[in-house]
């Protein structure tokens, strides 16, 4: 009965060899965790984006963005229109604003102040796609990074 420890049944070798398997377990459980959707994200939206599709009453829709802090947005953007719908038909005008957001994971997220709220997803690294919704409305929008 030297041989047995406790009440396991196990010898001192087997004893060693069943910790040292379930520590390799839990290791490769804690290797196989991926990163949580809302962490920040380890690609850099920095840079100028451009959209030409239609936000209500805004088109051309530009983005100058930086990530000061990784996960973060900040910036300006510019559009041809007005976002109040206020612009004479025959006299160009534009709008413009501040923007700030997410970048995470899984999706990138940004209040484009005045214009409505973009939830999207960079699908390439030079592509930014998603929805603004403005008004309840929902407006498709697809923006590249200007090289």
């Amino acid at each position: 009965m030297s041989s047995r420890i406790w009440a396991t049944g196990l010898s001192s070798g087997r004893r060693g060899a069943a910790a040292a398997l379930l520590f390799a377990g839990a290791l490769a459980g804690l290797l196989a965790c991926g990163r949580l959707p809302t962490d920040p994200s380890r690609s850099d939206l920095t840079g100028y984006w451009n959209s030409f599709d239609r936000d209500l009453y805004i088109t051309n829709i530009q983005l100058r963005m930086i990530q000061p802090a990784p996960g973060r947005l900040e910036g300006r953007w510019t559009a041809q229109g007005r976002v109040d719908g206020n612009c004479p038909p025959v006299v160009p005008c534009g709008d413009s604003g501040i923007l700030r957001g997410r970048n995470e994971v899984s999706q990138v997220v940004m209040e484009i102040l005045g214009a409505g709220d973009f939830v999207g997803e960079l699908i390439k690294q030079d592509t930014l796609k998603g929805i603004i919704r403005s008004s309840g409305l929902n407006f498709h929008v697809t923006f590249g990074r200007q090289k």
